[in-house]
């Protein structure tokens, strides 16, 4: 209770004081600092009212694939998503436009295979090795896939054939890392081999330092990342948790922060300035998994989970949208799914509706 008692010369000095008596109190609060007081006590209010309103950021559901679909890759031009291969359509290419939200099916492969590397360089499509549908042995052979022409045509092959690695496109070559050789589940590899569409050849690069396949390898800002895997069927963290990075300037190989959630049979993407990981297994389990790693600070952060936990899927960037296509939903096994499912990312790299 304020008490302010009657008489004009003690309504002059009010006016010319600016305090305010407070009854029970044994100090005076100026006015200017309960007012302040009460602005920053709305905004807080108004702030609080604002983020509760603010729906969660969360995936959503695309188009579905035409066919269930595993243990393929994709790769991305303009705003164009490309699959190839895979268990339940290892000889198909199929094109998503993300602007329309539609399927098409385009030339089939040359040759049906699975856990093939997928990546587009100067406008075409790049597919390399993988396993034979009918017996699960390695092949070595590399298509370029020209959207134009919807046709297919022979380039040199794979000097190290090889399945379950990653096929990326860096600075106008293409980068194959790791895998497995001989057939699925066969000799780990850690070969490195980088090929040239101007001379169409190959040549070795310094080995990944960790051998792994089934691996997630994505390339942005001039250098290559290498995250999870597994090794002849080993799913220990010196595997599922490796993350490195590949300089090729310096040829050279890095360690980094290791993957929070070890896992194999996941794939990864570059988005809004850093590398996301999606799903995998690990023993009996299977991820829904999406990990974002920052390599400016070297550090991990949890992205919401994909709504359906897989491994074996293909992950796909289109501005700041993730995709993550398809995969098995059993752990060890092909279950598959034709789910597509998307979280769009801010420009601070957060997550928005």
């Amino acid at each position: 209770m304020v008490t302010i008692r009657r008489g004009t010369a003690t309504r002059a000095r009010l006016r010319r004081t600016p305090f305010v008596a407070i009854t029970g109190a044994r100090h005076t609060v100026p006015r200017r600092s309960v007012m302040l007081l009460a602005m920053i006590l709305a905004l807080a209010a108004s702030a609080t009212s604002a983020q509760e309103a603010t729906p969660t950021p969360a995936w959503i559901s695309v188009s579905p694939m035409p066919h269930a679909h595993a243990e393929f890759a994709a790769a991305v031009i303009g705003t164009h998503v490309y699959v190839a291969g895979g268990f339940g359509a290892g000889n198909r290419l199929d094109r998503y436009d993300t602007e329309r939200g539609e399927w098409r099916q385009l030339a089939d492969l040359p040759e049906a295979v699975h856990h093939p590397g997928v990546a587009a360089l100067d406008g075409r499509i790049y597919v390399a090795g993988g396993y034979r549908l009918a017996d699960h042995k390695v092949v070595a052979a590399v298509w370029a896939y020209d959207p134009a022409t919807d046709a297919w045509e022979r380039r040199a092959d794979l000097p190290t054939p090889r399945g379950a690695f990653g096929l990326v496109a860096l600075d106008g070559r293409l980068y194959a890392v790791g895998g497995a050789r001989d057939h699925l589940g066969g000799p780990v590899s850690g070969a490195v081999e980088v090929y040239d569409p101007g001379t169409n050849s190959w040549e070795r690069r310094a080995e990944l330092p960790t051998p792994r396949e089934h691996l997630a390898v994505v390339a942005t800002a001039g250098r290559i990342f290498a995250v999870g895997g597994r090794a002849n069927g080993d799913e220990g963290d010196a595997f599922a948790a490796a993350n490195e990075v590949y300089d090729p300037s310096a040829d050279r190989w890095q360690a980094l922060a290791p993957l929070p959630v070890p896992r194999g049979g996941l794939t990864g993407v570059s988005v809004a300035g850093r590398i996301v990981v999606l799903g995998g297994e690990r023993g009996e389990t299977t991820f829904a998994d999406a990990d974002a790693f920052d390599p400016a600070t070297n550090t991990w952060t949890a992205l919401p989970p994909m709504p359906t936990a897989r491994h074996g899927l293909a992950g796909a960037a289109v501005g700041e949208t993730i995709y993550a296509i398809a995969g098995s939903t059993r752990a060890g096994a092909v279950e598959n799914t034709p789910v597509v499912e998307a979280l769009t990312l801010n420009a601070a790299g957060e997550e928005g509706s």
